[in-house]
């Protein structure tokens, strides 16, 4: 049976200058998160597929109610306390809440079973749960139907933390550095070959993802701290600031995308030359 589709995410937007008030406080009710080794931190490499005409894209902005995404994600790093781990998983958007159906697969197996091709290892599929096996078929669904191909890769640095016994399903995590790039290169952990960054250096987002209630300490957190709730997207981010494709459509092939805090604190001058960069 596939999970169900239970979970709810909170983002906000958080001044760096107290990010560590935040954090020292959800460290008083929280725990490392033992899938990532006991450790807070890590990196994190994403490599987004989607069709020639961005589906996942506008699905999420026409406000589709079931709308999948594919990808492959690399947790942690070769020589760090956080050894390389490597899923591939559809994350399933359903009226507002989630979930993630995931593969942990060697790299190579989760490249190729991404471009359609069932890998040695699950070619023959008796090893493989009756779980795993449907979400083989839904990923090569996506692959082969709906023509899903690579678009983007990203990255962030990530600290994360799970609830107590008071919300065992709570995750809370803090997210910097967050950056992208459309050229396909090699996949690789803890991969720093990004020039594109999506968020000011003195800004990280914390997300609140849980599958019951907020906590009362949480609550009470998010007031004290005067933090407010936004919708954003890191996927739909990158591709409205970088991708021609959607800058094309929303913005018209002629034009520039609306003006950035970067952008107005800029003359006149200095954004010409930005956008001809």
């Amino acid at each position: 049976m596939l999970p169900r589709v239970d979970r709810t995410e909170f983002k906000f937007f958080i001044p760096l200058r107290i990010r560590d008030e935040v954090v020292q406080e959800v460290e008083k009710h929280t725990g490392y998160d033992e899938e990532a080794g006991g450790i807070s931190q890590y990196p994190i490499i994403t490599q987004y597929y989607d069709s020639e005409y961005r589906d996942c894209y506008w699905e999420k902005q026409r406000g589709q109610k079931s709308r999948r995404k594919l990808r492959i994600r690399v947790y942690g790093s070769n020589c760090g306390k956080m050894p390389a781990t490597t899923f591939i998983e559809v994350k399933h958007k359903y009226a507002g809440r989630g979930v993630k159906r995931r593969l942990r697969l060697p790299m190579e197996d989760a490249l190729d079973l991404a471009e359609g091709k069932v890998a040695k290892m699950l070619a023959d599929g008796g090893s493989l749960s009756r779980y795993e096996r449907m979400v083989v078929d839904e990923i090569l669904s996506l692959v082969r139907d709906k023509e899903f191909k690579f678009l983007c890769t990203m990255r962030y640095d990530r600290q994360a933390y799970v609830g107590g016994d008071d919300a065992p399903d709570l995750r809370i995590t803090f997210d910097t550095g967050i950056a992208c790039r459309f050229e396909e290169l090699d996949l690789q952990a803890d991969d720093q070959r990004f020039e594109h960054y999506l968020i000011p250096d003195d800004q990280c987002i914390m997300e609140v993802k849980t599958c019951s209630v907020i906590p009362t300490w949480l609550r009470n957190l998010i007031g004290s701290k005067a933090l407010v709730r936004r919708s954003y997207s890191k996927f739909c981010t990158a591709l409205e600031n970088h991708d021609p494709i959607v800058k094309a459509s929303i913005y018209g092939p002629n034009s520039v995308p609306f003006q950035t805090a970067e952008m107005q604190a800029m003359t006149s001058n200095e954004v010409n030359k930005a956008i001809q960069a």
